[in-house]
Parts: structure tokens; sequence; C-alpha cells
């Protein structure tokens, strides 16, 4: 007896090791609902670029982490996008040739085995017909106030509905019901290959400056809710939001990090840099208080030096990215150019802050009478990570302004005590 126990629990042991080594399957959806002012022009294009990049952002910086094996976006929207189509065709088939009678449950059942590709088990099958019969009942009620409302061709007067009106309210309104469901995502998951351990849906809303994210994560097996996870910031912070919504997503799952992880989890990709937008993780304004906020909410110890870290990896990666940058110190009000990082160490980096080709852009070579080609110019400084209150993203254009504020920052070198290397 004791012999059939040890070997229960040799068995046991070793299925719950293949399961962490295998991680848990997640279908983490790009966001099926936004709620923002589409009037304004920026609003509107930020939208665009969160509802493109910022659920892949999320995958990409989790997918050192063994514990968990997110599907990526592109396979999950194609598999979405068939199934909204097909639920589109078969409801509307529905409500077209029933809408005045009672459609019997059977037929949403086999809408939504049809729709699965029948690999759904009873209780999903059980659940997601439920939640069709739901979603076409708040259907049938918008088509008809629709049509209520719209009756009313001119004011005091009644008008009167065609068929092709009816059929337009059943398209516009099962349409925009089916793309912003879960209820599509849920089936989409399904699919024999995803393996699908949870389900993550989400949406945001953006209210003046401020955005609001939400994600619902669902049990595959029994599509039961396990949990919510939310967090808020400044749209000017959306770096700050996509690490913060990380680290909550995976303590929800259950996922224990170690230093090391959480150190990682904390850095930025700057491969992910949009020249487009002149932008990384969605923001142009990277500041150390956010570094800050990082450290206390990913649990760090007060002796962790996380900005060092952080500022070694930032740095070298726009170092070898080639990126320019501006730079603002504490205690000073203006952002300086960074034109190339030189070198990189644990706690100061060099860089170049003379634009090489700085005259021409102020036309002083005509002036001057250069018959030659000018010899390459440079200004380096060492600076200290302590001293970076921020770095700043803008468009490679330089204004003859911006440069009077590149010429300003020989005065501030010196009078704050960096550290001038070499001036040729």
């Amino acid at each position: 007896m004791k012999k059939i126990i040890n070997i229960f629990y040799i068995t046991l042991f070793i299925s719950f090791i293949a399961f962490a080594q295998a991680g848990t399957t997640i279908s983490l959806f790009n966001f099926n609902n936004a709620n923002f002012d589409k009037d304004n022009i920026d609003i509107h294009d930020l939208s665009k670029q969160i509802s493109s990049d910022f659920i892949n952002l999320m995958k990409s910086d989790m997918a050192f982490i063994q514990e968990v094996d997110f599907i990526s976006t592109k396979e999950l929207e194609r598999e979405l996008l068939l199934v909204r189509k097909s639920l589109l065709s078969e409801v509307k088939e529905e409500l077209n040739s029933g809408i005045i009678d009672i459609i019997p449950k059977n037929n949403f059942s086999q809408i939504v085995s049809q729709v699965s590709d029948k690999n759904l088990n009873p209780m999903q099958l059980e659940i997601l017909t439920d939640s069709l019969l739901f979603l076409v009942s708040n259907s049938t009620r918008d088509i008809t106030k629709s049509m209520l409302l719209s009756n009313s061709s001119n004011d005091g007067q009644w008008g009167e509905i065609t068929i092709s009106d009816l059929y337009s309210f059943i398209e516009n309104i099962t349409h925009e019901s089916i793309w912003k469901s879960t209820f599509s995502s849920l089936i989409a998951s399904s699919r024999n290959d995803f393996n699908t351990d949870i389900v993550v849906t989400s949406t945001y809303k953006i209210e003046d400056d401020t955005i609001t994210i939400n994600f619902f994560l669902y049990n595959s097996e029994d599509l039961q809710m396990l949990g919510k996870v939310s967090a808020q910031n400044s749209i000017h912070n959306l770096n700050v939001l996509i690490k913060d919504l990380e680290f909550k997503l995976l303590s929800e799952l259950g996922v224990l990090l170690s230093e090391q992880q959480r150190t990682q989890l904390c850095m930025y990709d700057v491969g992910q840099f949009s020249k487009k937008n002149h932008s990384l993780y969605l923001s142009n304004l990277f500041m150390t208080e956010d570094i800050k906020q990082l450290k206390y909410r990913m649990q760090f110890s007060d002796i962790y030096n996380l900005i060092n870290q952080h500022y070694v990896s930032f740095i070298s990666g726009l170092m070898e990215n080639k990126i320019s940058y501006d730079i603002k110190f504490y205690n000073d009000d203006h952002f300086y150019n960074i034109y190339s990082t030189e070198s990189v160490n644990d706690s100061t980096f060099f860089v170049n802050v003379l634009d090489d080709d700085w005259s021409n852009k102020i036309d002083l070579s005509q002036n001057l009478h250069i018959t030659q080609k000018r010899k390459e110019s440079k200004i380096m400084v060492e600076i200290d990570y302590r001293y970076i209150q921020a770095i700043q993203f803008k468009s490679d254009e330089v204004s003859f302004i911006n440069m009077l504020k590149q010429i300003s920052i020989y005065t501030f070198i010196v009078t704050s005590g960096f550290l001038l290397v070499q001036f040729f």
C-alpha cells in the first residue's frame, strides 16, 4: 500500500513538473471595446496606436517567462475574424427570417457549435449558447428601438419603414454587438491547436488625459470568470501603464517572479522604437520618477539600485539602435539634445553633445566661405545616471531655437561640474 502511495505522489510530482515546464497557455486578445472621443484627432490617432501595439508590447516583454505561453496576437486575430464573420452571417440570417417569431434555443446552439467547428465541450456549448441568446435579445431590442427612433422622418410626422431599412438595422446592430462581444473571443480561443488554458479579453477607456484599461480572465474549460485586472494612468505615461499591467496580470495568473525576472520585466526593449511616431512603448517621455514607481509596485527592496540597471539597459539600447534623444537634468528646466551615445558603463555613460552638422543647419558655412568638407566635431561628456531626470524623443528636424538650446548645454556642463572628456 505504501509503495502504491509513493508511486502516486511520484506520478503527481512528474505531472506537475511537466505542466510547469510547458507553462499556462493564454489567449490574450487585443482590445474588443474602446471608448474615447472620436472627434479628438490626437486621441483618435493615439487610440489607433494603442489598438495596434499595446498588447503586442506586453506579450513581447513577458515572452521570457517560462510559466506562461501567450498565443500570438496575429493568430488570435485571424481566428477571431473568421468567428466574427461566421457569427454575423448566421445571426443575421436568423434575425432576417425570424425577428417577429420566437427563435428556438436549439437554433442558436447549432450556430455556436458550427462556428466553433465543434471544438466545444457540453458545458462550453451551453454557456456560449446562453451568451448568444442574450446578445441576440439585446440586439433585437436595439433594432426595435432604432426602428422607432427612425420612424419619424420629420418632427411630429410618422414615416414608413421598408424591408431594406429593417435589414440595415439588423446589419449595423448585430455587427457592432458581435465585434464588441467577449462571446466571439471565447469561441475563437477554443480552436484545438491553441490548447488554451486561460482566455483574457480587454477593454479601454480614454477620458480627458486619463486612460483606464481592464483585463478579464476566464477559465477555458468552463468559461467561468477567474478575475479582473485594472490599471489607470495618464495617456502621457503609457510606458508605465504597460509595465504595471504586465506585473498585475502575471500576479493574477499566480506567477511568482524572482528579483532577476522582475528586473527584466522593468526593462524597455528599445528595438520597439517607432521612427514614425518618435516614441517607445507609446510614449515620448521617460522619467526617472517612473522607475521609482515601478520599483515600488514590483516590490523591490529599498537598497536595490533599479535606476542604474534601467539606464544601463535603456542607454545601451539607444546607442545600439543609433537613436538620438533629449536629456533633462535635475535642477534645470531645459532638455538638451544628445546626438550620439559613445559608450555605457555601470554608473555613467559618454555622449556627444555637439551636432556634427550644426553650421550647415543655420547656413553659417556660406557666410564663412567654407570650400572643403568640415572636419567632424564632437564634444564628449560623461554623465552620471543620478543626474538624469528625464529622457525625451522628438522629431529629427531640429529648428534654429533647438540649436541655440543645444549650444547652451556647454555652459551648463561647465558650471555643473560634468567631466568634459574631449572637444575636437
